[in-house]
Formats: structure tokens, C-alpha cells, sequence
């Protein structure tokens, strides 16, 4: 066997190639560079984050409280926030400031960080061959004038970007812009039923309620978008009439109510007796008196007993649309690519006779419909062909812009409901400003159980407040980091069991092949030389 030396030439080589290792790496401290190669460019700051510092009128200090040397994978957290604040900076136009500080280097620094609400957190670490309990920092506080928001704990950088901006956003507004929602007719209540939504509105928003039967006062003005989420029982003349006059004025609506009241526990379904279509169509649409269903249900758990004992399986619940058909020319639904709806209605279009009204459909079911009206059969044990399932595409949400044409012109305005209080004075409004209105055949998808504690669907609704109120800088934002990729519920059974063996026998087949080929390779080269 031929003996190997290394040559002067090649140790020198090896060196350069060291030492030029070793230079980039230092640069790289120093200098930071990358390549955003996700769908949304979510590593990316976008125009609305760039447009919110870049008009800051004052010096907007952030305060960064981290702990120096953080362990994995909090590290690169760590990392990300400084080159984001760097981001932030170098499109400031020189008002954004701001320093990273370490509280456990003075006792001074950790009460300041603690005044501002940043509080420290508990992370395991592995140190000398044993997992420790460490106490660290990672929090940050922003102060503009007099005035301070604090982020106490980013353990995930994910959707990092939304909230920071959000925050300059409500730092530097002189007041935030009210959502109010309306009251009474069994609505869901906003402390319990609605709390997810509501607390996150509360970020941008003043979020109040409004009573239509208590007084004689129209909804108030400084209320920017009424919300009507999910009404149970019939709605009077008056409740109608403020709501109408309130869009006259330019008064901007999200409309969320099913037709059909129903439940999967017991299979339960019947109408509800809300008296709201005449009224709609003059806004040019009707909500449908039935369910839509689809053959790409979300997956559900569901108990069936089988002797003393009860079995859980999960089940795909037509019921339950899951949602992938979005419209992306829509800013609400641009970046979306999931959500889930719950015993869904569909929703009828129609120009009405007066007014100048444009509709643009926010999303689908798919090609796999079936409509139930009528009569009801929503079991999760319901066993459906697969031809069943042939109503098409139905749209379940609709935007509408334009002049609406008040309900109530040529008609005497009702009493108020309040019968104790004296009728005001009106002046009757006939048609509105340009204004806009959204329609959701579903508003179970915000309340409660079927929030699941936001994802997706909070993602849409703040979009679509957003877009009423007509604040869509945050839009893209928010939405960019919303992406659920599921797995296609129509691929068949032999796809499935293909899909399988080849991930269980294709990885070992290559291994093989590759070390075959490396053996014959090496075969021939020692053949070649003579060994």
C-alpha cells in the first residue's frame, strides 16, 4: 500500500481554508445578512411596519431586557429581536432608538425592568451533565413621551413583528377607535362566550356594548363598526331602525348570525325566528334558512359506547366546513389559507332597487357541498355517499361596498323600544355615505368552544374589523403568520397505504443503494491501482 504525505502545499492550503472560516465568521458578528425564502416573507419587515416607524413624530425608545448568553433555543430569539429592532431603526428616519440591557448586571436594572412589568422566567438548561432550572430575561418595553407599553415574555418570535407594530401603533394614537356590539336577543355574552375576540380587540381597539332598548338615543357616532354577532330571538323595529340609521351616517357592519340553530352533541337543529331578511335585502342580502355542509369537515371526537365501555374515535363532521378556497384579491382574505365554519349558512346577493352596492365573496366551501333546508340530519354518525355531496362551491362570507339605501324610507320611525322614554326628534336619513359591511353565514366560528383560543379564525375576524374600520395597515402582517398546511382529506385509501410503504422501505432502499454504489466505486478505484 502506497504511503500518504501531506505536502507543504497542502497544509498551506488547509490554513487559508481556516483562516478565511474564521474571518467570515468574525464579519458575521458584525455584519448580518439573509436570505427571506418563506411564501409570506414573514422574516421580512413589511411596508405597514416600515410606514408605522417611519412617520413617528417623537423619539420612540425601546428597552430590551435579555439575558446575555442565553440557552438554546432561546439564543436565537434573542438574536432575532435585535436584528428586527435593527429593522426598525434604519427605516425610522432617526426617531427609533434602542439598547439591549442584561438586569442581572446591576440590582438597579432588575428593578427597573420589574417597574416596567418585565418579569423573569424559569427555563430549564442543561449545565455540567445535569438539567438546571435558570432564571432569565426576554422581555422589552417601548416608551413614547410619557407613555409605555411593555411586551413582559417572547419566548416565540413567530408573529413578533404584528405585535410590535401594533404596539407603536397604540403608543403614538391620540385615542383608539371603537367596535361596539350589539345587545340583547340572546347575543353571546362579551365577557365569557366572546372573551377570545374581545380581548384581542382590546389591543386596538375600545370595545363596548350597545343597548338598543334602554332610552331613545341612536347608536352613538363615535362608534367606528357595530358587530351583530349570532341574535336568537326576533329583532324589533326600533333595534333595526338605529342600526339602519347608524349605516346612513356611514356607519360600517359585520354581520355574523346562522340561520339555524344547532347542535352536535345532540343532533339538534332548528330555525332561527330572528325576522331579519326583508330588512337585509334592502342592504342587498339575505342570510339562508338552511346548513351547508362539506365532505372536507374538520375531525371531531365523538363517544360511542360498545359494551361497558365507551369508545372515542374521530370522525370527519361535514357540519364543520374546513375552509381552503379564499379570495386573494381581498385584503381580509389575502394571506389566509385556512379556517373552520359551524353549521354554516349560505348567503343570497341581490342589488337592491335604490343605492349603488358592490359584493365581493371572501370564501368557498369546496366542489364537495350538499345544502340542507327544510328538515335537518346533523348527526356525526349520518352515514353520506360521496355523491351526495354535489351542491358545488357556496359562498359563506361576502364584503359589500357602496351607498345603501335605508330600509325605512317611506315608512313612520317606530317607537323606541323603551316605552318609558319620550320619542326625539328625528330627521330621517335615506341613503348612505359610501360605507361598508361584512357578512358572515356563521357566527358560532367566533364564540366560545369553536374559537379554540384563536388561530386562524380570530385571524380572520380582526381582518375583517380591521377592514371595516378601515385600518389595513396590519393586515398582511397578522395574516402572514396564519398559515395551516392540512393534509388533502380526499386522498384514497390505496394513496395512503403507497404513501406508506414508501416511507417505510423507500429510506433503508436508498441507504443501500447509495452504500452499493459507494463499494462498487471503491472496488474499482482499488482494481485501478493495482491492490
Amino acid at each position: 500500500m502506497k504511503n500518504k504525505t501531506w505536502s507543504v502545499t497542502s497544509i498551506s492550503t488547509l490554513f487559508i481554508i481556516a483562516a478565511i472560516i474564521v474571518v467570515v465568521n468574525l464579519i458575521g458578528l458584525r455584519l448580518f445578512a439573509r436570505a427571506d425564502l418563506t411564501e409570506q416573507s414573514i422574516y421580512t419587515l413589511s411596508d405597514a411596519s416600515k410606514n408605522v416607524v417611519g412617520n413617528l413624530e417623537d423619539r420612540l425608545t425601546v428597552k430590551a431586557y435579555f439575558t446575555k448568553d442565553l440557552p438554546a433555543p432561546y439564543n436565537a430569539n434573542s438574536r432575532y429581536v435585535r436584528d428586527l429592532l435593527e429593522d426598525y431603526r434604519a427605516y425610522s428616519g432617526g426617531d427609533f432608538y434602542y439598547e439591549f440591557v442584561d438586569p442581572a448586571d446591576e440590582e438597579q436594572l432588575e428593578k427597573e425592568a420589574q417597574q416596567y412589568r418585565v418579569q423573569p422566567a424559569q427555563v430549564n438548561v442543561m449545565e455540567r451533565d445535569a438539567l438546571q432550572v435558570k432564571k432569565v430575561y426576554m422581555g422589552l418595553v417601548l416608551i413614547y413621551g410619557d407613555k409605555h407599553e411593555t411586551i413582559p415574555l417572547i419566548q416565540s418570535v413567530s408573529n413578533l413583528e404584528y405585535e410590535f407594530t401594533t404596539t407603536i401603533k397604540r403608543l403614538v394614537a391620540e385615542k383608539l377607535p371603537k367596535v361596539g356590539f350589539l345587545g340583547n336577543f340572546s347575543t353571546p355574552d362579551l365577557g365569557q362566550d366572546l372573551r377570545t375576540l374581545t380581548t384581542s380587540l382590546a389591543k386596538y381597539y375600545q370595545v363596548v356594548p350597545v343597548n338598543t332598548h334602554s332610552g331613545s338615543s341612536l347608536i352613538a357616532e363615535d362608534i367606528d363598526a357595530l358587530v351583530i354577532v349570532q341574535p336568537e330571538e326576533k329583532l324589533d323595529d326600533w333595534t333595526k331602525y338605529c342600526v339602519d340609521q347608524f349605516v346612513m351616517r356611514g356607519g360600517k357592519v359585520a354581520w355574523l348570525v346562522n340561520k339555524i340553530k344547532a347542535d352536535a352533541s345532540t343532533a339538534q337543529a332548528t330555525l332561527n325566528q330572528i325576522d331579519v331578511d326583508d330588512w337585509t335585502r334592502r342592504y342587498g342580502f339575505s342570510i339562508a334558512n338552511n346548513i351547508v355542509m362539506d365532505a372536507n369537515g374538520a375531525m371531531i371526537n365523538i363517544q360511542r359506547q360498545q359494551g361497558f365501555f365507551m369508545i372515542s374515535n374521530m370522525v370527519r363532521y361535514a357540519a364543520f366546513p374546513e375552509i381552503a378556497n379564499f379570495n386573494k384579491n381581498n385584503p381580509i382574505t389575502k394571506n389566509l389559507s385556512s379556517a373552520t365554519m359551524f353549521f354554516p349558512s349560505s348567503i343570497d346577493t341581490m342589488n337592491p332597487p335604490e343605492g349603488s352596492l358592490q359584493f365581493e365573496p371572501l370564501f368557498w366551501t369546496s366542489d364537495l357541498s350538499l345544502v340542507q333546508s327544510g328538515t335537518f340530519d346533523i348527526s356525526p354518525d349520518a352515514k353520506r355517499a360521496r355523491e351526495d355531496f354535489n351542491a358545488g362551491p357556496k359562498p359563506l362570507a361576502y364584503a359589500i361596498q357602496g351607498k345603501f339605501p335605508s330600509y325605512f324610507k317611506g315608512k313612520p320611525v317606530p317607537a323606541p323600544f323603551d316605552s318609558s322614554a319620550s320619542a326625539a326628534a328625528l330627521n330621517m336619513l335615506t341613503e348612505s355615505v359610501d360605507t361598508r359591511m361584512i357578512v358572515f353565514g356563521d357566527g358560532n366560528f367566533v364564540q366560545g368552544q369553536y374559537m379554540q383560543g384563536g388561530g386562524p379564525n380570530l385571524v380572520l375576524i380582526l381582518n375583517a374589523i380591521d377592514w371595516l374600520s378601515q385600518d389595513t395597515d396590519l393586515l398582511a402582517i397578522r395574516s402572514r403568520d396564519a398559515a395551516i398546511r392540512p393534509l388533502d382529506p380526499n386522498i384514497s385509501d390505496s394513496t395512503k397505504q403507497n404513501v406508506k410503504l414508501a416511507n417505510i422501505v423507500g429510506p433503508p432502499i436508498l441507504v443501500l443503494l447509495v452504500g452499493l454504489y459507494r463499494w462498487r466505486k471503491r472496488t474499482n478505484r482499488r482494481k485501478e491501482a493495482g491492490l
